[in-house]
């Protein structure tokens, strides 16, 4: 970003203090913007699938995850969000911390109301804490922090078309201190959860 200020007030500014206040408030903007150290990596499409079950199936520590809509297919065993739950499960039976929070769709809401039921029935029998937000406010997150270091946002939901066949853009973020934040506000909405 500096690089781009001072080419771009070489060619249009004669040399002043207005461009050097103007290059200060670049960095200073530039820093602002990035205030965590961390490595980005972009998880777009397939890919997240692959990502995010290789780092459940190797958590160590604790597992967070915030979801909008996760769907379990009973008829196709090895469908991807099956694999995800899955996985949560079997982090729990490693001794793993395992953490979900759920949307809780309005009780006249025209999607399927049993969905996220479902999986929170399967996520509880395996041991997994579940909580459903209040039906008066869409939890629309889709949110991991896995081992308080990865976070991985974005806008994949755990289903079929979200994990096989949508355009869906993620990325994986390893930041300690974006994890700490995250999971702050993953413990403030579980407080408020039911």
């Amino acid at each position: 970003m500096a690089e781009f200020t001072l080419l771009f007030f070489k060619d249009t500014v004669k040399p002043s203090r207005y461009s050097f206040i103007s290059i200060l408030i670049s960095i200073l903007i530039w820093g602002y913007a990035y205030p965590f150290p961390a490595d980005v990596t972009p998880l777009n499409d397939a890919s997240y699938f692959k990502t995010v079950n290789s780092m459940l199936a190797k958590a160590q520590k604790s597992i967070y995850v915030i979801m909008y809509r996760a769907t379990y297919y009973e008829k196709y065993p090895d469908s991807p969000s099956n694999k995800l739950i899955i996985s949560l499960i079997a982090a729990k039976k490693r001794g793993v911390d395992v953490s979900v929070i759920l949307d809780k769709p309005y009780k006249n809401e025209k999607t399927d109301n049993k969905t996220n039921e479902k999986i929170a029935s399967i996520l509880s029998s395996g041991g997994v804490k579940v909580y459903f937000d209040s039906e008066e406010i869409t939890t629309h997150s889709k949110l991991i922090i896995i081992d308080n270091r990865y976070v991985i946002i974005g806008s994949t939901n755990w289903s079929y078309h979200a994990l096989s066949k949508n355009n869906e853009t993620n990325v994986l973020i390893d930041s300690e201190q974006l994890a700490k934040e995250y999971i702050k506000y993953f413990e403030e909405l579980a407080s408020l959860c039911k």
